[in-house]
């Protein structure tokens, strides 16, 4: 009994320096005028790194997919601006964020993000990765993972963007990002609509 007095009057004290100590930051932050409250907002506030665009050749990367492709049977990809502008802001953010991931901080799904780009998508996948540092890096680590593999293969694809970016100081220092898509042609027949949205890997 008296070992549980001694902890809970140790986890009483602990408690009480927490509390003087946020107590005390937040009255220096205060007083002390914006820079101190700046500094106590920015631990809670997650690091952007200064990222930039990489310069990727696009005409290249849409040869070695649709040469890729033909060699398994399936039709060519066309560039497409607005694919590669969604593509672009990912990368970006993915090199702000020194995160790889299809969904940051404050940013949408997959899907939110191709609407909010303007591209109406029968179906779209993504490609993403980190650590590339050339075009051709970066498909040969998607054709060595299986299910990045397939998404390149889809034979209902027939659009692409992609983009790089880099951020000084990141984990991966070069970060990518590839759509591809078939564009929502709208109602054919009684029966016809959208094949639905698959997300990518």
């Amino acid at each position: 009994m008296s070992h549980l007095k001694t902890h809970l009057s140790s986890c009483r004290l602990f408690a009480r320096v927490i509390l003087i100590f946020l107590a005390t930051s937040y009255l220096g932050g205060v007083t002390s005028g914006p820079a101190s409250a700046f500094e106590w907002k920015s631990l809670f506030k997650r690091e952007q790194l200064n990222a930039r665009h990489v310069s990727v050749n696009v005409a290249e990367a849409v040869r070695i997919l649709s040469a890729y492709r033909a060699s398994h049977g399936v039709g060519p990809v066309k560039l497409d601006p607005k694919l590669t502008r969604i593509a672009a802001d990912h990368a970006l953010k993915m090199a702000a964020a020194n995160k790889v991931a299809h969904v940051l901080r404050g940013q949408g799904s997959f899907a939110r993000r191709l609407k909010a780009g303007g591209y109406d998508a029968a179906v779209a996948s993504e490609n993403i990765g980190g650590g590339y540092d050339t075009l051709a890096e970066a498909f040969a680590g998607w054709r060595n993972s299986p299910d990045h593999n397939k998404n390149m293969l889809r034979s209902d694809i027939t659009m692409m963007g992609i983009a790089s970016a880099t951020a000084a100081g990141s984990k991966y220092g070069t970060y990518w990002s590839l759509v591809l898509a078939d564009p929502y042609q709208g109602p054919t027949g009684p029966s016809a609509g959208p094949r639905g949205l698959m997300l990518g890997r």
